[in-house]
């Protein structure tokens, strides 16, 4: 009796062992946005070195991910453009500096190789020179 009993545990183990590291391994509890997010604070230095190359005077980049956004783009067509994740932050530990690159969603995965920028880098609302 003690050694199915035993047996029986064991089992129990593994199967919940298991499920929950398949679980954690895939992120099934994290909602699409969340999955996005952690992917791209996994490029986080790649995401630097981007913002960095658009300006030769930018030695240092933060990014704010607290303002990530996502958005609906438009093409002027019915289906629309897709979507697109927007990070940002700023950057020389100037207050008030900021900079956007943009990735397009595929397949409700963030594409990294089309990080593109979305704007201008800008201080106090006029643009860095």
């Amino acid at each position: 009796m003690k050694k199915r009993t035993l047996l029986w545990l064991i089992l129990a183990l593994v199967i919940f062992g298991g499920g929950a590291w398949i679980a954690q391994e895939t992120n099934l509890f994290l909602s699409p946005g969340a999955k996005q997010l952690a992917y791209l604070k996994e490029h986080e230095e790649e995401i630097k070195e981007f913002v960095k190359s658009l300006d030769h005077k930018v030695e240092s980049v933060q990014i704010d991910w607290d303002e990530t956004m996502w958005e609906k783009v438009g093409n002027g067509t019915s289906k629309g453009g897709g979507n697109v994740v927007i990070v940002g932050g700023g950057f020389n530990n100037i207050e008030g500096s900021t900079w956007q690159v943009i990735f397009e969603i595929e397949d409700g995965r963030v594409a990294f190789d089309t990080m593109m920028q979305g704007g201008p880098l800008r201080v106090g609302g006029r643009i860095f020179d």
